[in-house]
Parts: structure tokens; C-alpha cells; sequence
């Protein structure tokens, strides 16, 4: 299929583009069928994990992208209340950090599991890089996508929080490394290789999600060179949950 050009001609357009490009997923950088470019930082140390860490500030590029609606399975949400998302991300010799940002005006967390709604965010990967781009709805069969999901909340997968000066920090907080072929097909993953934590602040909230660059699990990403990624925010207080959330993708996260 020969992709048209779709500078400038909105999210939706982008959505419905579902070409990877080809066996080299930049080439989808030629079509202008995949965007914008995260780039990806280069750093000879261990990568700091707190987000509020001075690297995070002066070191990797930020690239704001805008969160859509999610109008394209039930239940359908046509006014997120998060609009964008910055996004950072830094590798290692042997290792990946991927920050993101966005506004958030109320923490909405859980330690006790009594609360349904809580603030959530998550990036995701087709497994297969060199092949024709799954959906954006969380894959389809045959294409799988492997998701990293972040909640505000604590339980068997409760991670310590970032601690920071402030009085704000989560105590415990749930990353999750996920795989999905379609809608309502969300599986955990037995082997979680992923680890992570966020802070809230100056009602902010800054993610860190962190991965070896390579591994032996056949269910995840492997950064073995540029991936498309896609990323979605829950807003807890405005009591969005499974497809009511913003969304925004596919776009490149850029390796050199």
C-alpha cells in the first residue's frame, strides 16, 4: 500500500494508518506516516531513575504530543481530560528509561483497593517491530503489543515510590509488563521484566519506565534498534478507566 502524505491532516488520520513501513520502521519517517520523533539519548552512566533527577531537565530532548479522543471501540471516550504528554527517553550500554509528563490537577491513588479509579498511564510496542503495525487499540491477532502499564496503587506488584523532598511521593506503586492481541485480550505477563515508579508534584505527574535494552522473553520489545510506540493517560478523578483514557500514535522512539 502507498501511503499519502498526512502532515498536518490530524490525529485521526494518523490512527488509521496502520503500515509500519516496511522492514525498516524509520522509513515510515519518508512517508510522514509516523511522528513525531523521540529521540533517544545516549549516556555512558546508569540512567537516573528519579524523574526529578537534574539529567531529566538538561539531558534527553522533550517532545510534547497531544492525547485524542478514544473513539474507535466501547466504550468510547470523546473528551479525555489530559491533552498532552511529554515525553523523554535515554539509553545506557544496556539499558532504556522512557519519562513521561503530563498535567494532573488531583493524585488520584489507591493503596487499600477499595477505589476503582486511579490515575494510570502506559506506553506500548508491537512485539514485532519489522512487521505491519497492529492497531492502535491494543494490537489484533496475530500482532501482538507489548504494553508497560503504570498505576497509582499498591498490591503484589507494588513498587517503592520515587522519593522526593516533598510530602506528595506514593508509597507503593503497581508497574505492570503486559501483552494484549486486540481489545479486551490484556494478559500479564509471567515473566515482569519492567520497573518504574512516578511522583507527583506541583500537580504533575513525572513516570520513569525502565527495561534491559534486550532479554530472552519472546513476548517483549526488543530495542535492538528505532520501535513505534504509542502512549495513553487515565485521569482517576475523572473517573476513566479500560478504553476511557487519551491516547496518541504510532510514533518513533529514535535510536542512534
Amino acid at each position: 500500500m502507498t501511503l499519502k502524505r498526512i502532515k498536518s491532516i490530524g490525529f485521526w488520520s494518523l490512527l488509521i494508518i496502520l503500515s509500519a513501513c516496511g522492514v525498516d520502521v524509520e522509513d515510515c519517517l519518508k512517508d510522514e506516516s509516523c511522528g513525531p520523533v523521540i529521540q533517544v539519548t545516549n549516556y555512558d552512566g546508569s540512567i537516573p531513575v528519579d524523574p526529578y533527577d537534574p539529567f531529566w531537565g538538561s539531558g534527553p530532548a522533550t517532545v510534547t504530543v497531544t492525547l485524542g479522543p478514544q473513539m474507535i471501540t466501547n466504550p468510547k471516550w470523546p473528551n479525555p481530560s489530559t491533552k498532552e504528554i511529554t515525553l523523554r527517553a535515554a539509553k545506557s550500554i544496556n539499558s532504556i528509561a522512557i519519562m513521561l509528563e503530563w498535567e494532573d490537577q488531583t493524585k488520584s491513588s489507591n493503596f487499600d483497593h477499595s477505589a476503582l479509579y486511579v490515575d494510570r498511564a502506559a506506553v506500548m510496542f508491537p512485539v514485532t517491530p519489522d512487521k505491519e503495525a497492529p492497531s492502535i487499540t491494543m494490537g489484533e491477532s496475530g500482532k501482538p503489543v507489548n504494553i508497560w502499564q503504570w498505576k497509582a496503587i499498591g498490591g503484589e506488584r507494588g513498587q517503592p515510590g520515587v522519593k522526593d523532598n516533598s510530602n506528595d511521593q506514593l508509597a507503593y506503586q503497581t508497574i505492570e509488563d503486559l501483552n494484549a492481541e486486540g481489545y479486551s485480550t490484556l494478559t500479564d505477563q509471567s515473566q515482569q521484566d519492567v520497573k518504574g515508579g512516578a511522583v507527583w508534584k506541583n500537580n504533575k505527574w513525572r513516570l520513569i519506565f525502565t527495561r534491559s535494552l534486550t532479554n530472552g522473553n519472546a513476548n517483549d520489545i526488543q530495542f535492538k534498534k528505532s520501535v513505534l510506540m504509542a502512549t495513553a493517560v487515565w485521569n482517576g478523578s475523572n473517573k476513566e478507566l479500560n478504553g476511557q483514557k487519551g491516547i496518541a500514535g504510532w510514533f518513533l522512539l529514535k535510536m542512534s
